[in-house]
């Protein structure tokens, strides 16, 4: 079941207290080597409250992902979790994209950024990672290969090697 991050906008106008909201479910996403897996679940809390034209939200999200190294490809899990406390000026634009006339508020843009923050980019499994072959791709933190080095003088480029730049 998908991530439930929509809470209806009337609920928080007519409540004079916190808002407590809890949701588990699927919320997939892409970034660089990192993915959170479709059918991964994610636990997701928050506390929202309208006081005069500012909206609080406190949230919490408590999530696993998965990362391949840049180098050599093999795939690790990290659990994970963040928080955060935003809040917004229901007079102003926002980055986020709430149009406060909706009926419904939704927190997924607040949600994906956090996860966001949390994954590397550019991840690397260990400093001293091989990476693969590049001529037979064979991963060598696992392996060697025995194979001759490619000549130089082979390449339909090597002539671009003896250019002075």
């Amino acid at each position: 079941m998908k991530l439930n991050t929509k809470i209806k906008s009337i609920d928080l106008i007519a409540s004079k207290d916190t808002i407590h909201f809890d949701s588990e479910g699927t919320f997939p996403i892409s970034y660089g080597n990192n993915f959170i897996d479709d059918n991964e679940q994610i636990n997701f809390h928050s506390e929202i409250e309208l006081i005069e034209d500012r909206l609080s939200f406190l949230i919490d999200v408590k999530f696993k992902y998965y990362r391949s190294c840049g180098r050599c490809l093999t795939i690790s899990n990290n659990d994970d979790r963040s928080s955060s406390m935003i809040t917004l000026n229901i007079n102003d634009e926002n980055d986020y994209e709430i149009n406060y006339d909706d009926e419904y508020y939704d927190l997924s843009p607040f949600i994906s950024e956090m996860i966001l923050e949390k994954m590397d980019i550019n991840y690397i499994c260990e400093q001293k990672c091989k990476g693969l072959c590049s001529f037979c791709g064979i991963n060598l933190n696992k392996l060697s290969c025995n194979h001759k080095e490619k000549n130089l003088k082979e390449s339909p480029f090597s002539s671009l090697s003896q250019l002075d730049l």
